[in-house]
């Protein structure tokens, strides 16, 4: 694989500052939740109240995934997390090396996701396979109240990046999107396209022609049939 000289300035550019901004957004989260769950003394599954009816700190421990899906699957989890987490690193380096000038909002979308899902791979691996939540959207548990008979559910700042990664690659594949952006399928040359565009434009006149050649036949043959006819009745 061939990289000239400038690309190669951006790769290295954006590999350093994709990695820091990864380090801190992973570290942001597993600093918060070493703080929540081990430093101010906060009793787990006990709710403070930090701007009433909009959030609260209730420290607790989560055995499942979103809104406590595969509760108790942690074998589970862990493998599936992991698959899909490499699977993101890996097109995250083979984007970047193919398609260096990506758009940045797609770079930033799988930075977040890849942060936030790592951050709650940590807890499940190195947390007897709970992830430490401590964040209660006290907004939205009534919403869900209303809506669902349930609570909105808790989370975490490794929740809140997985989320937004989410929103951003939505409006990257909305408004930002372009063929061949992400490395994957190589958009078609300029010579192919005219080449299609010629290839169809040439079937359509053999088929123009054709017709007009069974059309000429028929009334070939029409003429022939008529002159028999008129020489019959003489």
């Amino acid at each position: 694989m061939n990289i000239n000289a400038e690309n190669k300035k951006i790769i290295i550019k954006r590999a350093v500052v994709e990695f820091v901004l990864f380090a801190l957004f992973l570290v942001s989260d597993l600093l918060s939740k070493d703080l929540v769950m081990n430093r101010l003394g906060l009793v787990k599954y006990k709710q403070y109240t930090i701007i009433e009816g909009v959030f609260a700190i209730y420290p607790c421990l989560n055995d499942g995934a979103s809104f406590s899906a595969f509760a108790g699957k942690t074998g589970f989890l862990i493998a599936l997390t992991s698959i899909m987490t490499i699977a993101l690193i890996a097109f995250a380096i083979f984007n970047l090396i193919k398609k260096p000038k990506t758009s940045m909002l797609f770079r930033w979308s799988l930075i977040l996701i890849i942060s936030g899902a790592i951050g709650n791979l940590y807890d499940r691996i190195f947390c007897d396979g709970m992830v430490r939540d401590f964040i209660q959207y006290l907004f939205l548990d009534g919403l869900f109240d209303k809506l669902f008979d349930s609570s909105f559910g808790i989370g975490n700042i490794a929740d809140i990046y997985l989320v937004l990664g989410v929103f951003l690659m939505c409006g990257y594949i909305i408004f930002d999107y372009k063929e061949g952006d992400l490395g994957l399928l190589k958009p078609k040359k300029a010579e192919e396209v005219a080449g299609e565009s010629d290839g169809k434009t040439e079937d359509s006149i053999n088929e123009n022609n054709n017709d007009i050649k069974v059309e000429n036949s028929e009334k070939s043959t029409d003429i022939k049939e008529n002159e028999k006819n008129k020489e019959a009745d003489a």
